[in-house]
C-alpha cells in the first residue's frame, strides 16, 4: 500500500532538463522569431490581438466572450487533470470528509494551476486532505497559488538541506557554528567559527532571499543557545537521527529557520536526499561535536 503521508516531490532534475530544452529551443528560435512576432503569438493565444490587425474581427463584446469562454475551458481542463492525478494517487485508504468551504476555495485556486509539476503537487494536497481533513491550511494554499514552479523548486532545494535539532521539530538550514577557545584563551581570543556554504549544494543565496521574500524562511540568521557537553543534542536530517555532544561548553549553532507556513509547505513538496550535503555537514559539525548515529555507531568524518 502506498504511504498516504508520502508527499509528491517536484522533480528538480526533470524540470531542469525541461528548462534546458526550452532554453535551447528559444535560443534557436531567436534567429527566427522577433519580439514583435512573439508578442503577436502570445496575444493571439489569449485572444487579445484585435488591435494588432488592420481590421478588427467581430465586436469588442464578442471578442471578450471568446476569451472568457476559452479561459473557462482551460480552467476546467486544469481541474479535470488535477482530479485525474488525484485519482491515480488514491488507493484503499480510509477517507475523511473535507470541509466544503475548504474544497470550494481549493477548486477556485487549483483551476489557475497550469504547470504539470504544480498540478501533481495540488493533486497530492487534495488526496491528503481527503484522507486527513485539515492537513493543509487555506493560508498555505493561497501562498502556493502565487508560487511559480521555479519558486517551488527553490523550496524543494531548501528542504533537501533542512534539518532539525533539539526539542524544536521546525526545519532549519544550518550554516555553521562557533565555539569558545579552550582554557584561559577563551578570555582573550574570539570564538572559533566555521561556516558551510549552502550555495555549494544547489541553494544559492538568491534562492534563499527568494524564500525569505515569500515568507517561507525567517530573514534573520539565528544562533542556538549555548550548548553544554553534559547534554546530548538530538539532531535529525535526511531521515536519520544523530546525537551531538559539544566538545566545549558555550558552543552555538548558526541557522536559518523555516516559518510556520514554510514548514507546512515543506511537508507537501517533500525532501530529496542529498548525501553530499549531509557528509559535508557532519564533517563540519565533527570539528565541534562528537557525532553519533542513533544506533550508537560514530559517523566516519574522514571521507
Amino acid at each position: 500500500m502506498v504511504d498516504a503521508s508520502k508527499p509528491v516531490v517536484v522533480d528538480i532534475k526533470e524540470a531542469a532538463s525541461e528548462r534546458k530544452a526550452v532554453k535551447n529551443a528559444k535560443r534557436q528560435e531567436t534567429h527566427l522569431i522577433s519580439s514583435m512576432q512573439r508578442l503577436k503569438s502570445i496575444a493571439a493565444h489569449h485572444h487579445i490581438d484585435a488591435k494588432l490587425h488592420s481590421v478588427e474581427h467581430d465586436n469588442l463584446t464578442a471578442r471578450a466572450g471568446y476569451r472568457q469562454l476559452e479561459l473557462k475551458q482551460r480552467q476546467q481542463a486544469n481541474l479535470e487533470q488535477i482530479i485525474k492525478l488525484t485519482n491515480d494517487l488514491c488507493r484503499d485508504e480510509t477517507a475523511g470528509t473535507p470541509d466544503p468551504d475548504w474544497l470550494y476555495r481549493f477548486f477556485e485556486m487549483a483551476q489557475k494551476i497550469y504547470g504539470d509539476g504544480m498540478q501533481k503537487l495540488w493533486a497530492q494536497i487534495l488526496k491528503t486532505e481527503i484522507i486527513r481533513p485539515g492537513s493543509t491550511s487555506l493560508k498555505s494554499l493561497a501562498l502556493l497559488e502565487t508560487m511559480t514552479q521555479r519558486e517551488a523548486q527553490s523550496l524543494q532545494r531548501a528542504c533537501a538541506l533542512a534539518c532539525s535539532f533539539g526539542n524544536d521539530a521546525s526545519l532549519k538550514l544550518i550554516t555553521g557554528f562557533r565555539q569558545p577557545e579552550s582554557g584561559v584563551k577563551r578570555y582573550f581570543k574570539p570564538d572559533q567559527s566555521e561556516r558551510l556554504a549552502l550555495g555549494k549544494f544547489k541553494l544559492p543565496y538568491n534562492d534563499l532571499v527568494l524564500l525569505m521574500d515569500l515568507g517561507l524562511i525567517i530573514r534573520t540568521e539565528l544562533e542556538s543557545g549555548p550548548l553544554d557537553p553534559v547534554e546530548k543534542l538530538p539532531f535529525t536530517g535526511q531521515g536519520k537521527t544523530f546525537m551531538l555532544t559539544p566538545f566545549r561548553k558555550g558552543t552555538r549553532i548558526y541557522y536559518y529557520r523555516f516559518s510556520p507556513t514554510g514548514n507546512e509547505l515543506a511537508k507537501l513538496v517533500g525532501q530529496k536526499t542529498h548525501p553530499d550535503y549531509m557528509d559535508a555537514l557532519m564533517a563540519m559539525l565533527s570539528h565541534a561535536f562528537e557525532v553519533v548515529v542513533e544506533l550508537g555507531s560514530t559517523i566516519d568524518t574522514t571521507a
